[in-house]
């Protein structure tokens, strides 16, 4: 699914907005056959982030949360670059980012993930590394 996502960008990327002062955040339709192969259905350039429902807004308040985390905009990372915060993944970083070769899966999708507990952690380690530098 990665793949898809990667290509999918790629192909697109000379369109895209290219400003370090904006980003845009991209929802993907991707429906998956019993054969559990992913197949994509649509890309959207503005996703909805209304809720209807208390888990609907639960879900989208915690992506918006990590995506202002991603964007660092109150400098707490420090402009560090990490594989994972909260619920995303990074997979492309001037290349297609390799998973641990000692992993036994390739991907968090669909995995359990304490997203305050890993942010919690995520800034003392960087609180410790201010500190320390």
């Amino acid at each position: 699914m990665q793949e898809m996502i990667i290509a999918s960008l790629l192909a697109v990327q000379k369109v895209m907005i290219q400003d370090k002062h904006a980003f845009e955040m991209y929802g993907y339709d991707i429906m998956v056959d019993d054969q559990l192969k992913p197949w994509l259905i649509e890309v959207n350039s503005s996703p909805s982030l209304s809720a209807d429902t208390p888990t609907d807004y639960e879900l989208k308040f915690g992506l918006l949360d990590d995506l202002y985390t991603i964007i660092d905009v109150e400098n707490r990372l420090g402009g560090a670059v990490e594989e994972t915060i909260g619920g995303f993944q990074l997979i492309y970083n001037g290349g297609r980012v390799k998973p641990d070769q000692n992993a036994c899966y390739t991907t968090r999708l669909g995995c359990f993930d304490d997203r305050q507990r890993q942010l919690k952690r995520l800034h003392k380690a960087h609180r410790r590394r201010a500190v320390a530098g």
